[in-house]
């Protein structure tokens, strides 16, 4: 859910274009959001501007200055209007978001941003989707290693609607905030209609540490499950798709992630949202 590792991630993949003899164009620096509002919570933006591509090596700290600090941020849900402020916020990497107390999310309202910096704006509209609840959650003790776990539960998912879904995890002590689930993205498309069993997986985003899908013994871990519109399921899907192929030496990252903004880069997610806490045993039968 970092804005700023999504531009790392873009801006390393670019070089590794340019060391494969790729020529890229050169373009003027595009504002990136990364924001999303959930139904009874507050919005959260995270804006920054495009890295230009060079075969020169950077340190990771010049990329601070991609951080946009002095923009101006506004949501619209069509009957008022509210200018975010802007502020440090150590869960978050960079530590820096655009919020108010102002403006809650509502299931049903349609939430429009503006941001205007350096003379560019930037505008994307979403809407809340009705939330829905994980049910049937089981956690499975690894048969190879006992100290490892994996997480499983049931989508009620209404056969009658079009429905997307994501899954973020936070385990306490470890995260500062939510990390989207590795494999979290389900269409209901391959759903059966009747069990609609998906493995809940742990985070392998973390810019800092490499990690496994599955968890610990003693974890506990919450459950962040989120429903969404198509616009917001294509960026994650396109994403997801990048980020595993960029694991792929042989498979050069060369396409564009769908965007549903306009005037600029990144997405502005409607969630409709649950939480769900899960406790993990130290003692677990193996394969219950």
């Amino acid at each position: 859910m970092y804005t700023f590792k999504r531009i790392l991630f873009l801006w390393i993949a670019g070089l590794f274009l340019s060391c494969t003899g790729v020529t890229l164009p050169v373009s003027d620096q595009q504002i990136v959001i990364e924001g999303w509002i959930e139904d009874g919570g507050y919005p959260v933006v995270m804006v920054t501007t495009t890295v230009p591509v060079s075969e020169e090596i950077h340190d990771i700290s010049e990329l601070q200055e991609y951080i946009v600090r002095w923009g101006k941020v506004t949501i619209s849900d069509g009957a008022e209007s509210v200018v975010l402020f802007g502020k440090r916020d150590n869960r978050y990497f960079p530590p820096y978001i655009y919020t108010t107390s102002s403006m809650k999310g509502k299931v049903g309202n349609t939430y429009t941003i503006t941001v205007e910096y350096s003379g560019k704006t930037a505008t994307a509209s979403t809407t809340i989707p009705a939330p829905s609840r994980l049910e049937d959650i089981k956690v499975v003790r690894s048969s190879d290693n006992d100290e490892l776990v994996s997480i499983t539960a049931r989508i009620p998912d209404d056969p009658t609607e079009k429905n997307y879904y994501k899954t973020f995890v936070k385990v306490f002590g470890k995260d500062s905030t939510y990390h989207p689930s590795f494999m979290g993205l389900v269409d209901d498309a391959i759903l059966d209609g009747q069990k609609n069993e998906i493995s809940v997986n742990n985070s392998l985003s973390d810019l800092f540490e490499s990690r496994i899908p599955q968890f610990h013994i003693s974890d506990t871990v919450t459950i962040r499950f989120c429903t969404m519109d198509e616009d917001s399921f294509m960026y994650w899907s396109d994403f997801d798709d990048i980020a595993s192929l960029s694991r792929n030496p042989f498979f050069p990252v060369t396409s564009k992630i769908r965007s549903n903004v306009k005037g600029g880069l990144g997405y502005w997610a409607g969630y409709g949202t649950t939480f769900h806490t899960v406790s993990i045993p130290d003692s677990l039968t193996v394969g219950r």
